[in-house]
């Protein structure tokens, strides 16, 4: 087998109950390189190396011990990590499927859902977003078989953010080179101390670098917002901005960097900005960390634009990058499997047989009120929040057929056929991409009690080719 391969050649005693997953998986490179994952002892299985996607920073360095199904410890996790391990080891008496609200078997609402899709003229596949990569591209390969749309579960505001990257580009890299060379840290309307707890201190102000050898005490930390935050708290220079004024502030940043006049009706907020912009060109590397504060379904991207275009002016003078926080789950991830099997990552069109981009910025409430959509299948949590009217009541007159963790449980408007599924990070593998660009194998932490979204897809694609045929 050739360098780097898994195997299973290495089989640890384990209770006849986990069995079929008392796997240790040794790697041929040799094997003293790499220890082991997993470590099962009676009931106890704990494993090293664990991805967690409970927020953008994915980090990839927990240990999660499980005994009988319950996580009895997490090491390295912040608390927001913990609270999504304890949320996805929760016992539910939750059947494995259901249809039209009647328990039944995975193999029979897989069977009601490929008939349901095979008379679909017009089918949706939604949500992807918080599952791993892998399943995305299946997902899509199942589109293409039912000629259907793809559109992820994302916000107006998420959507202008990939709108505004493929207009302007952006100046970014890795979190890795973040830490080791910045000395200027810019967070602008982000929270990272209370809503990605790690990310200060492993990824951008804490960390000791390669080049900032004193760690904290070599950075200089910006926060720009309306709020006073743990994070405003901490930091060394504080702006205070409405989110309303984003993109004029921003512009006016760009302005001083350029050194053009500005002018502002508040002549305090004018010298602190011109203080500020002094600063970030004296940086010898500055990260900028960006978060839209614009209303969920602003999909102009004018903010993203704008921060985009001051972050290119710096690098006139200086080296800047610009990143985004991240959220919970794989979005990065299913932008990029949307864009490498269809071309197109603000949602995919195969109604013509071919991929084909959707026109404008598309989310599933402007598909539902168009009137076209006569099925939907959502592979993830739930519907999203804040449908229209509209929306909401052409998705209640359509099969729904639910593919995710909570499938089975109080989803609403309750699924036409529910398939509970592993959950993507504890219990269900594969790999996933952090906000950076940076590929993260997810490991399972628990020995699943039902299939992955991956497979009952497959199973899926299995059936239909029965159903309406079509090529393999």
């Amino acid at each position: 087998m050739a360098g780097g391969a898994w195997d299973r050649t290495r089989v640890s005693p384990t209770p006849p109950t986990v069995s079929s997953y008392a796997i240790r998986w040794a790697c041929h490179k040799p094997a003293r390189s790499r220890p082991d994952r997993i470590l099962l002892v009676n009931h106890v299985r704990k494993t090293t190396d664990v991805t967690c996607l409970a927020c953008g920073c994915l980090c990839d360095d927990l240990t999660v011990v499980v005994d009988g199904g319950a996580v009895v410890e997490v090491e390295n996790a912040c608390p927001v990590g913990l609270a999504w391990f304890e949320a996805a080891c929760r016992s539910s008496d939750a059947p494995e499927a259901m249809i039209e609200g009647a328990a039944t078997t995975t193999r029979e609402a897989v069977e009601r859902a490929a008939d349901l899709l095979s008379r679909a003229r017009r089918p949706v596949v939604f949500g992807l977003t918080r599952t791993v990569t892998e399943t995305v591209r299946d997902a899509v390969g199942l589109a293409e078989r039912l000629k259907a749309v793809v559109v992820l579960d994302r916000v107006g505001s998420e959507i202008g953010k990939a709108a505004a990257f493929q207009r302007q580009g952006r100046v970014s890299a890795t979190l890795g080179e973040v830490k080791n060379r910045s000395d200027v840290v810019v967070f602008w309307g982000a929270n990272p101390v209370e809503t990605h707890p790690r990310h200060w201190d492993r990824y951008s102000v804490g960390p000791v670098g390669r080049f900032v050898p004193t760690g904290r005490a070599g950075r200089s930390v910006f926060v720009i917002g309306d709020e006073k935050t743990a994070t405003a708290e901490r930091a060394d220079v504080v702006v205070p901005v409405d989110p309303r004024d984003d993109v004029a502030t921003l512009v006016a940043l760009r302005l001083l960097i350029q050194g053009k006049t500005v002018r502002l009706e508040d002549p305090q907020k004018l010298a602190l900005l011109k203080t500020v912009a002094a600063r970030w060109q004296g940086a010898r590397y500055g990260a900028f960390f960006f978060q839209s504060r614009g209303a969920v379904d602003d999909r102009s991207g004018a903010d993203w634009e704008a921060a985009s275009r001051l972050v290119r002016d710096l690098n006139d003078v200086t080296r800047f990058v610009l990143l985004g926080m991240g959220g919970p789950g794989n979005t990065t991830g299913a932008e990029a499997a949307l864009t490498w099997q269809g071309g197109f990552s603000q949602g995919i069109d195969y109604r013509l047989g071919v991929p084909t981009p959707l026109d404008g910025l598309c989310t599933l409430d402007d598909l539902l009120c168009s009137g076209e959509p006569d099925a939907v299948v959502l592979v993830g949590e739930s519907f999203p929040e804040g449908l229209s009217a509209a929306a909401l009541g052409r998705l209640r007159s359509i099969p729904r057929i639910v593919i995710g963790p909570g499938a089975t449980c109080s989803i609403e408007p309750r699924p036409t056929v529910a398939i509970a599924t592993a959950r993507a990070g504890f219990d269900a593998g594969g790999t996933v991409i952090r906000g950076d660009g940076i590929g993260l194998p997810v490991r399972t932490a628990a020995a699943p009690i039902h299939p992955s979204d991956r497979d009952v897809i497959h199973q899926l694609i299995e059936r239909l080719k029965i159903t309406i045929g079509g090529p393999s």
